[in-house]
């Protein structure tokens, strides 16, 4: 049976109570990012990113070596490296996932950025080719959405569907995936799965100046009765709840901080959780029922999680969303 809104914020709860080591570690990792943090903005400086070529950075990089990885269409196909005064590409840990999903046979190692073999390489994606058949289903989710990042990406409102959103980036410039200790694929059995947890499809900044929230976007690439809407609403209702805790904690500020924010942590906390998919041609699965539900976070009288959908065509060239009503 599915649990409700908030039998899944009381579980994810009891979950990070009962394993309080996340506390400490996602404390040594915020303090970490936000003293890499002005190394990271001046690696960027040493290239260009060529789109449809776009730079992601994990958690494990940003607290790291600093590395940068190169996506097409959502999928990693190349690293960069930076040095004091030089970046460098490499595509030798996805070679052969290259040539079978992209007919991409350019290899690069350790390549200076501005060569002739890493400019073939740009202009080759650069040329848009389509991902093969043999590729893994998985990747089209990863497909869309890079597709919601560049969209939500845009600075101008014009031509932009999702007006008022901006996706959160490292260092305000690199798309990345916030991790949790929760795993949530399977809503009526969440695990504590500490560093092997899900992570947040997409984390955004919602709305203007001081009404600016943050928010947790669950994305999926079908619309179906084996996965509805109100199942990934409850995944991302988890999320949330860690990332509410997480704010919460000892180190909230500087996770606030990290998360593109620049006044201070509120004290009425407004978490946003959307639910994003594409618009089935059956009206019932598109489920608007739970739009703008407001739901208290135990413990904090103050704070709550505002619920949202998004439906879209699979180019995102149009959509049907709750937000802004």
């Amino acid at each position: 049976m599915q649990p409700t809104f908030n039998e899944v914020i009381n579980q994810v709860e009891k979950l990070l109570s009962n394993n309080s080591e996340w506390n400490d570690r996602y404390g040594e990792y915020a303090k970490t990012i936000i003293n890499n943090l002005s190394q990271i903005q001046r690696k960027k400086k040493l290239f260009h990113e060529w789109a449809p070529l776009f730079l992601y950075m994990n958690i494990s990089n940003a607290k790291g070596k600093m590395d940068f990885h190169l996506r097409y269409h959502g999928q990693d196909v190349a690293i960069l490296k930076t040095d004091n005064s030089s970046a460098k590409i490499s595509t030798k840990t996805f070679d052969k996932k290259n040539l079978r999903d992209f007919n991409c046979n350019i290899k690069l190692d350790n390549s200076n950025w501005r060569s002739k073999e890493a400019t073939k390489f740009r202009e080759y994606f650069s040329s848009n080719p389509k991902r093969s058949k043999t590729a893994g289903k998985g990747n089209e989710e990863h497909r869309i959405e890079s597709l919601l990042l560049t969209e939500l990406s845009k600075k101008k409102s014009q031509n932009k569907i999702f007006c008022g959103i901006q996706p959160v980036k490292i260092g305000g410039f690199s798309r990345f995936q916030m991790p949790t200790p929760i795993k949530a694929s399977k809503i009526d059995k969440l695990s504590y799965s500490g560093k092997y947890g899900g992570g947040i499809d997409i984390l955004a900044r919602v709305g203007k100046g001081k009404g600016t929230k943050l928010c947790i976007m669950e994305i999926k690439d079908e619309n179906t009765s084996k996965e509805p809407p109100m199942k990934v609403i409850l995944q991302g209702i988890a999320y949330a709840t860690f990332i509410h805790e997480l704010l919460r904690s000892t180190k909230g500020e500087l996770w606030w901080k990290i998360f593109g924010f620049k006044g201070k942590l509120p004290e009425a906390l407004e978490i946003n959780v959307a639910c994003g998919m594409p618009l089935s041609t059956n009206p019932q699965l598109n489920d608007k029922n739970f739009a703008l539900k407001k739901i208290s976070i135990p413990n904090y009288k103050k704070d709550s999680l505002i619920l949202h959908y998004f439906y879209f065509d699979k180019n995102i060239t149009s959509v049907d969303t709750s937000f802004f009503e």
